[in-house]
């Protein structure tokens, strides 16, 4: 079996062009946009690095806070899914604005 990957973080951390970046789908890939929300469900992308396949699932961002969004629960959902299926997790996290609460 192909093993899963799954990319998490907090909205608009880049886990979409990251997905991009690995499975070499620039084109016809993960849909990136300075937008928060604009992935919601689960996608599933396949690599290839050093002769082996993996898969890698794109997830939308993750937040703990129902307000901060509309979807917000459904969304974490979906991420946790991906979670349970997932051999490893990538986290996701932006530099620029460091750890929040």
């Amino acid at each position: 079996k192909i093993p899963v990957i799954a990319v998490l973080g907090r909205p608009n951390v880049g886990k979409s062009s990251l997905v991009n970046r690995l499975c070499s789908s620039q084109s016809g890939g993960a849909i990136v946009a300075d937008e928060s929300g604009i992935t919601r469900d689960r996608t599933y992308r396949y690599g290839e690095f050093m002769n082996r396949r993996f898969q890698v699932v794109d997830t939308g961002g993750l937040v703990f806070d129902d307000r901060e969004g509309l979807f917000a629960r459904e969304i974490r959902e979906q991420a946790l899914v991906a979670i349970e299926e997932a051999k490893a997790v990538i986290l996701v996290t932006d530099g620029m604005n460091g750890c929040s609460s």
